[in-house]
């Protein structure tokens, strides 16, 4: 991608000291001829322009500047932000600029922005502000990133959150060159030429129009019953379907061994997974992110002692054992244990702990397993 860049950036910081210097001899012409009261000459005529930027596939932590400047300049076909932390990514939108997270929300849609500051004599336009991103964050941080106005910013990322599965080491290494080859094939994608150019359309095939139709009317229906976050990723839902129908048509594309032209429809068969995706997978990922953000501290730890009665199938809450013994996450000290373990005597998990009329040392404080919980596990 790289390609002519050095040469292209050593051209232009040719012409920029060229500018330069014209702009000097302009200003002592000017001085000139005030002194001898003659007409000020006109300044030269500027043939550097803005200077080249290195293409981009990828950027971590940028400005708003910084990324309309290589969208407008480089990267027309759309730039991807990968983040290791989204909470800090979202929480700190607004760190620089009032109307950063408001950006960040435009720029799911592709469509045509204006950057203007004080500190660029000319506007940066964008004719399609277009910016993917993918990362991950750290469970216990959910509930931070939904103390916000519901904006649609959050219903505009598709959530995993699967269950963990068995560490295993690979031993097979990835397939690079296949993945470079598949790579170019979509780098090479061309815009409609014109000023600026313009993307290609890719409409739905009649089938799946048909298709899109039935898919947001039960998303719409399942939208009126939702409420929170969970009813903004409904109302997105149809949108998201549609934008990962069109990657899986130029996916199976770009992965074939066959050189055929690029997809000229959406179709069916695409539409079809991409629904699927969204109503069987990544709408249960959304109601258990926006269901754990929701819960309380205590409700988590209770999850998190149901899951480990449920797969140690013990008789009993023994404090002291889990405290000393287990460590669960969250669940540190014996308050910690004791308020989680009452939340699931509240569920019918677990008894109360039977009362010692006894005097003498502390108690031994156990919570009985429901036998009926046991008998049915």
């Amino acid at each position: 991608m790289t390609g002519d860049f050095p040469d292209r950036l050593r051209e232009w910081r040719a012409n920029a000291e060229f500018a330069k210097a014209a702009d000097e001899r302009w200003q002592k012409e000017v001085r000139d001829a005030q002194k001898h009261s003659a007409p000020a000459p006109l300044p030269p005529v500027r043939t550097a322009g803005s200077e080249p930027q290195a293409p981009r596939l990828r950027q971590n932590d940028v400005t708003i500047e910084k990324v309309a400047i290589l969208l407008a300049a480089t990267a027309p076909k759309g730039l991807l932000t990968v983040r290791d932390e989204l909470a800090g990514w979202i929480a700190g939108m607004n760190a620089y600029n009032d109307a950063g997270r408001a950006f960040w929300i435009e720029a799911n849609g592709g469509r045509p922005y204006r950057v203007e500051r004080v500190k660029h004599p000319e506007p940066i336009v964008i004719a399609r502000l277009a910016v993917a991103v993918y990362g991950g964050t750290q469970p216990d941080k959910l509930a931070l990133l939904m103390r916000e106005a519901d904006d649609g910013l959050l219903a505009r990322i598709l959530w995993a959150w699967p269950e963990p599965i068995p560490f295993r080491l690979g031993s097979q290494a990835p397939g690079v060159e296949w993945a470079i080859g598949a790579l170019d094939r979509l780098r090479e994608l061309d815009l409609q030429p014109g000023d600026p150019p313009s993307p290609i359309m890719v409409p739905l095939s009649d089938e799946a129009r048909a298709m899109i139709e039935k898919f947001g009317a039960e998303m719409q229906e399942r939208q009126s019953i939702a409420g929170g976050p969970l009813r903004s990723a409904f109302g997105k839902a149809r949108g998201q379907a549609l934008r990962l129908a069109l990657g899986l048509e130029f996916l199976w594309w770009c992965g074939t061994k066959e050189m055929t032209a690029p997809p000229q429809q959406i179709s069916a068969r695409a539409f079809t997974a991409a629904a699927m995706l969204i109503a069987d997978y990544f709408m249960p990922m959304a109601e258990r992110v926006y269901g754990d953000a929701a819960a309380t501290r205590q409700d988590r730890n209770a999850a998190t002692l149901a899951r480990w009665i449920d797969g140690e199938r013990p008789s009993e809450v023994y404090v002291r054992h889990l405290q000393r013994n287990v460590r669960l996450p969250g669940l540190r000290t014996a308050e910690d244990i004791r308020e989680a373990a009452e939340v699931l005597v509240e569920a019918d998990w677990l008894r109360p702990p039977p009362k010692s009329a006894e005097f003498g040392p502390r108690p031994r404080v156990a919570f009985p397993v429901n036998p009926r919980l046991r008998e049915q596990a």
